[in-house]
């Protein structure tokens, strides 16, 4: 699976302080989980259903310099939800976000982009039985979904505790969301904004900023 900007910006964005014990659900090539160690996590959990994937971001965790913090298991959210014990003070997601719609003939594709092995309702569940009383579930999504998202975190009492809209060119409506949910209903909500391109496609300052020291260039 490529390395794409949707989990990038998730793993740069995620708040990590004070966190000592993370999961990323559906890591693909373990990139999340990647930039969260870089960001001093001491201890995270990636796990998918797709073996390649976890091969993949196996090898990735391995050849870093945070093999040490970064642990990969090929289990699906709900067989690893029944056999864990030990909770999380932050889950992380990039998860799949079509509806079944514009299948592609890529079955590991279809699996990682549609809601068919892993429905929203199930993540926000699932994470809240995985969660420690003050933890946070962070997740990145298309904006034209998010609506629904919230409403179904609401009705498992996960109330959003900060979002960054994601504008993918100057002028143009966002298109992808960043959203952190937490499960006190006593803590404020903050709205971010990020431009990724100028109307010349050239990159915003703001968003050479807010990915330097990631990237290469």
């Amino acid at each position: 699976m490529k390395v794409g900007i949707d989990a990038t910006l998730l793993g740069i964005w995620v708040d990590v302080t004070g966190i000592n014990m993370a999961l990323d659900i559906g890591t693909g090539s373990g990139v999340i989980a990647m930039l969260l160690a870089s960001r001093g996590v001491p201890e995270i959990d990636a796990i998918d259903i797709d073996r390649l994937s976890i091969s993949e971001s196996n090898e990735n965790f391995i050849k870093s310099p945070f093999s040490k913090q970064l642990h990969a298991h090929h289990q699906s959210l709900e067989a690893f939800g029944k056999h864990q014990s030990k909770k999380f003070d932050l889950i992380v997601s990039n998860p799949p976000f079509f509806d079944h719609h514009f299948l592609a003939t890529d079955e590991r594709i279809n699996n990682a982009r549609h809601t068919r092995t892993l429905t929203h309702s199930d993540l926000i569940q699932i994470s809240k039985t995985l969660l420690m009383d003050e933890g946070r579930l962070c997740v990145v999504l298309p904006y034209s979904v998010s609506v629904n998202f919230k409403l179904e975190a609401q009705k498992n009492e996960f109330f959003l505790r900060r979002q960054l809209l994601v504008f993918p060119k100057r002028g143009l409506p966002p298109n992808r969301i960043n959203m952190e949910f937490s499960l006190d209903p006593s803590l404020p909500c903050h709205h971010e904004l990020l431009t990724i391109r100028e109307e010349d496609e050239t990159y915003s300052s703001q968003f050479k900023e807010f990915v330097s020291g990631f990237y290469l260039e």
